[in-house]
């Protein structure tokens, strides 16, 4: 017996041996090929690994070809198989596996080497292509010959799929019964927990309607009381218990009622209960059927005043969900950014150093670049200069720099705010495009809290330049033609829906140019439709006025300061939007009407920031007789794009500058809390981004507009806008005219003693309102009305004819 254990001990001890040998062994061969692997990739892939790498690349090549990195990937997977534990039981597998699937592609590989009629001739070919990576080498070339002869080309394909469809299942050992099974168990599961789920949801609805009904003790009241009344009338008179009607209770009650007290179930609950409220003996039981009923009614109306509630509340979380349901725009919708060539840049940075360091010393003037500053159109060069150099000296030197650095103009800034260095800021040759993707795909608009966003482009410095319309809180916006002004107000307003939903910032778009802003037609976040009609637009900043009023009103009544104060009020129903106001092309409004659009948009740059709205006002021509003193004053932030003259910079900018800049979004940016202005290279949008944005946003929902804006505006016609402009003397010349039954302008000079234009306006004026017939060359005019039209004509105006 002993002899026998001992014999057995020997044998598990050999086995074990056995298999750590076996381990030990796998090991070392994983980490022979993974070095090998690893070095030969190195070797093949390096031009600094001297002759023995080329060498071994050639080797490579000669055997595989087009498949040699895809062999040294193979060598390192083996590797892998055979350093991982759990792998090395299935590493003989995986490894031939592995190598039916290397082999394959080899074959596909010499596909491009035409079929030769011998073997010898056919592998020629092969290893002569390999060295151009067109054939599979040396490998492929034998393998592909015995193929392709054999089958040809399509069946060669069709081959090798079946061949590696049977690997990979043989690989993976997944059955298709497990497979059917396996779902089979899931959908089992899914199907249980639903219907699970769909009984616990019935059987609380129904706990929750038992509680809604007996929740009251009046109710159990009621019950005895019932009860007791049944037991004292005639049952053999009651031929139906279903014709029972109690108002308060509904069908569904009486129905329980009437199943709980027949089922036979249940009569044990009923008997101890009814035995209960008999030991009470509770004197409510007396009461008379006329107090039960108007306490039932009483019941059913506070239960009718808590489901009118519930419906209110219903309405508030669907309201609430629609809004929150609210989808952003996609940055899919919007143009790649574009990647740019660094090495060309670098190269144009270091040759316009040299030169400027020339420049100045031959002229004289100590000074060194310290610092450089690339952006996407401009590189700005930080100078510092040697002590008792005046800064003068190098402005006076700019057109010299210009002519050195072959550019049309560059623009000095001297001092650079903050730094003890002078900026030159010079064009560069290969300017790269600025598109809106890459700004709102930034950190610094992700991150900012603001529903009112102004996102405009990058500094020279390369920083990206987003700020907020509420901190402005109203911005002036010039530049001449095709400088990137209306650009920028895309920009500005892209910016917007990407950040804001329609609840919560509204849009005034003024444009009397008509194209410009009607691609923004009908999208939710409109407040009237977009205005192109230069008396409509002076009537919507009426509007505006006015509704800046009423929301002043509003927080004098809730004693708040501002609309973010009144918005956190909980009295309130419905939160107040901000609102955005964009004029597109001043200079037309003003031609039209300038007191009344000068006075609107004072009064709403003065007061409306508190009020939650804030102006955006674009010109081509920023002249004094369009951007005033008044308005000037009032809005303090400024972005000016390339202007035709040093005048209409200071104008915009009350400095010069903007005359210098480039076009195509190079501005400067001058917000009210800057001492100077800031260069920015605008970010670009092009048309066919707006419109799919747009049509995004619209997809969501139709525009839900201000029908009260919009009556407001409507009804303000040219009949209104005669009444409120007339002639002092119009009503008196009406009465004349009517009386004498003539009407010319010499006439109503004589009477009313005026000149020749006043009486010419207010002939014009009378012939509008429909007072007299038109100009017919040398025939009088006739007069339209009798006098006793005139109190019916006159009588709405509120200034009627006496």
């Amino acid at each position: 017996m002993k002899t026998t254990k001992k014999r057995t001990n020997i044998k598990n001890k050999s086995k074990i041996n056995k298999k750590v040998d076996k381990n030990e062994s796998l090991l070392i061969s994983g980490l022979i090929i993974l070095f090998a692997s690893i070095f030969l990739l190195i070797f093949a892939n390096s031009d600094a690994t001297g002759v023995f790498g080329r060498w071994i690349k050639s080797g490579l090549v000669y055997l595989f070809s087009l498949g040699y990195n895809i062999f040294l990937f193979y060598l390192l997977v083996i590797a892998l198989v055979l350093l991982i534990p759990k792998s090395r039981p299935f590493a003989k597998k995986l490894i031939i596996s592995l190598s039916i699937i290397f082999l394959s592609l080899l074959i596909i590989f010499d596909s491009s080497t035409s079929l030769m009629s011998s073997f010898s001739a056919h592998v020629s070919q092969a290893t002569e292509s390999a060295g151009d990576l067109a054939s599979g080498g040396l490998i492929g070339g034998v393998f592909g010959f015995l193929f392709y002869r054999l089958f040809g080309g399509v069946g060669t394909v069709i081959i090798l799929v079946i061949i590696n469809i049977i690997n990979i299942y043989t690989l993976t050992s997944i059955k298709r019964a497990d497979i059917i099974q396996k779902t089979d168990d899931t959908m089992n599961k899914i199907q249980d927990g639903i219907e699970n789920s769909v009984e616990k949801i019935k059987i609380k609805r129904q706990e929750m309607r038992n509680k809604k009904i007996f929740s009251s003790d009046d109710i159990f009241n009621y019950e005895d009381d019932i009860r007791t009344i049944n037991s004292e009338s005639d049952m053999n008179t009651i031929t139906n218990t279903n014709d029972i009607n109690l108002e308060g209770f509904d069908d569904d009650f009486i129905d329980i009622k009437i199943n709980d007290s027949s089922n036979t179930k249940n009569t044990e609950a009923v008997d101890k209960k009814e035995d209960d409220l008999k030991a009470k003996e509770n004197p409510k039981t007396d009461k008379k059927p006329k107090t039960i009923k108007k306490e039932i009614e009483k019941t059913q109306k506070t239960e009718e005043t808590e489901d009118n509630n519930e419906e209110i509340d219903i309405e508030k979380e669907i309201h609430k969900e629609d809004i929150v349901h609210y989808e952003f725009p996609s940055l899919d919708l919007l143009k790649e950014v574009e990647v740019t060539n660094i090495s060309s840049k670098g190269k144009e940075i270091k040759d316009n150093i040299k030169i400027i360091q020339d420049t100045l010393n031959n002229f004289g003037v100590d000074a060194k670049v310290i610092g450089v500053n690339s952006g996407p159109t401009i590189t700005s060069y930080e100078i510092s200069l040697a002590a008792g150099v005046k800064v003068s000296k190098i402005l006076s030197l700019s057109d010299n720099l210009a002519l050195a650095l072959a550019t049309t103009d560059i623009r000095i800034l001297a001092p650079i705010p903050g730094k003890s260095a002078v900026g030159i800021e010079v064009p560069n040759k290969n300017k790269d495009t600025l598109l809106l993707k890459e700004i709102l795909d930034s950190d610094e608009f992700r991150n900012l809290k603001s529903k009112l966003p102004l996102a405009l482009g990058k500094d020279v410095t390369g920083n990206t330049i987003i700020s907020s319309i509420a901190n402005m809180p109203h911005l002036l916006i010039a530049g001449a033609t095709g400088s990137g002004k209306s650009v920028c107000i895309n920009t500005i307003i892209m910016s917007i829906l990407y950040k804001a939903r329609p609840d919560e910032v509204k849009l005034i778009m003024i444009d009397p140019k008509v194209v410009e802003l009607n691609v923004y037609n009908n999208i939710p976040h409109l407040l009237i439709p977009v205005v192109t009609n230069a008396k409509k637009a002076q009537f919507s900043l009426n509007w505006a006025v006015q509704e800046m009023e009423k929301r002043y009103q509003l927080f004098a009544k809730n004693n708040v300061k501002d609309m973010q104060s009144y918005n956190e009020l909980d009295t309130i129903t419905e939160k107040m939007p901000q609102i955005v106001i964009i004029i597109d092309e001043l200079a037309d409004l003003m031609m039209v009407a300038a007191t009344e659009v000068e006075d609107a948009i004072c009064r709403l740059a003065q007061m409306a920031r508190a009020a939650g709205m804030h102006l955006i006002v674009a010109t081509q021509r920023p002249s004094v007789d369009v951007i005033t003193g008044t308005i000037k004053a009032n809005i303090p932030s400024r972005i000016s794009f390339q202007v035709s003259s040093q005048i209409d910079s200071r104008t915009i900018l009350d400095m010069s500058g903007a005359e210098k800049l480039l076009g195509k979004g190079d501005m400067l940016y001058y917000p009210s809390n800057l001492s100077k202005p800031i260069r920015v290279q605008g970010a670009f949008v092009s048309d066919k981004e707006v419109k799919r944005v747009c049509d995004f946003i619209r997809n969501q929902g139709e525009a839900n507009y201000n029908q009260d804006a919009v009556e407001s505006i409507s009804t303000n016609n040219t009949s209104q806008t005669m009444q409120d402009d007339k002639d002092d003397l119009y009503d008196e010349a009406v009465k004349l005219v009517v009386a004498d039954g003539q009407a010319s302008i010499s006439y109503l000079q004589r009477k009313l003693k005026i000149g020749y234009s006043r009486a010419a306006r207010i002939v014009d004026q009378m012939e509008e309102m429909g007072v007299v017939s038109g100009y017919d060359g040398s025939k009088p005019r006739k007069v339209l009305i009798e006098e006793e039209d005139l109190e019916n004509l006159y009588g709405e105006s509120g200034e009627g004819l006496e």
